[in-house]
């Protein structure tokens, strides 16, 4: 061991500067190679971290620069993004708009279609009264055409059998009639008419066809006998089925095959309605009913024009 650190000190020893001034002319360019060996020994490891601090500069710049131009073009794509930003917000702002003016125009066009609709409404309502009206004037315009025609009928049976009838009966085509419209006339049982009927030379009447039904049912609407319906209102006529239930027979012995019934009749009710009679009904295709033959009513007469007179 001591020779090592003997060695080692003669190493440094010999790496000290010695001061010697005779051996040699330059003694200080001598001094100055020593001290430069032991700075070349000394240096290494300060070069190795100057290398490693070199490198890692290097690298820190290229990072560096990296981020930079990494943040420039974030920058760049943020000012688009901001720009597009900007112009979605302003497109945006004009669809809102346009939304609202939508909206608006959309509201007021309903409120037009509503208008629309109430006034179409309106007018199917009017149109729909004008139209029920059309008819009911063109319904009356058909009646009152054939009452024209009923009554020039009458005019030229009139013209032709001009007092033919004795008064206060109803001429229709060459058959005479007597309604026992008075209030002062009782009424009567089929029978009693009958009989009335008999006295005046005549007999109860026979309705032996349509417009003969009508003609007695309108002459007693002329007549004014155009009483509320009650059953006490109606007018004995020469028909009867008190041989045959349900077997209606005229006067003249002929068989019902056309009768002018009120709805539900003849029922025979109770059993005992055997005669028939007519009223002033609305509708004179619906004018009869079956009766007691003792009901107390009043009755038409009929017979031919007289052609003595």
């Amino acid at each position: 061991m001591m020779n090592s650190e003997n060695q080692g000190k003669v190493t440094y020893n010999e790496l000290e500067p010695q001061e010697d001034f005779t051996g040699d002319v330059h003694p200080i360019f001598s001094k100055k190679t020593k001290f430069a060996v032991r700075d070349e020994l000394s240096s290494r490891p300060y070069r190795l971290a100057a290398i490693v601090l070199g490198v890692l500069s290097a690298v820190f710049l290229l990072l560096v620069i990296g981020l930079s131009v990494h943040i420039n073009r974030v920058s760049d794509k943020h000012d688009i993004l901001s720009l597009n930003s900007s112009i979605i917000s302003s497109q945006l702002a004009q669809l809102q708009s346009d939304h609202k003016s939508l909206t608006e125009s959309k509201n007021a066009l309903q409120n037009q279609h509503d208008e629309d609709v109430k006034m179409i409404k309106s007018l199917q309502t009017n149109l729909g009264r004008e139209t029920r009206l059309k008819n009911e004037l063109n319904s009356q315009k058909q009646k009152l055409e054939e009452d024209k025609r009923k009554i020039q009928s009458q005019i030229s049976n009139l013209e032709g059998n001009c007092g033919k009838c004795l008064p206060n009966w109803v001429l229709m085509n060459s058959t005479c009639f007597y309604f026992a419209v008075s209030s002062t006339t009782p009424r009567k049982g089929w029978n009693g008419g009958r009989d009335e009927c008999k006295k005046k030379g005549a007999d109860l009447v026979i309705i032996d066809s349509k417009e003969k039904q009508e003609f007695i049912v309108d002459s007693l609407k002329a007549l004014r006998y155009n009483l509320h319906f009650s059953y006490y209102n109606g007018f004995w006529i020469g028909l009867k089925d008190d041989h045959t239930e349900g077997i209606w027979k005229w006067l003249n012995d002929t068989t019902l095959t056309q009768g002018y019934w009120m709805d539900g009749e003849p029922n025979d009710d109770i059993g005992i309605e055997d005669c028939a009679a007519v009223y002033p009904t609305n509708n004179p295709m619906k004018a009869w009913n079956d009766a007691p033959c003792s009901h107390p009513l009043k009755w038409i007469c009929e017979k031919e024009i007289d052609k003595t007179l």
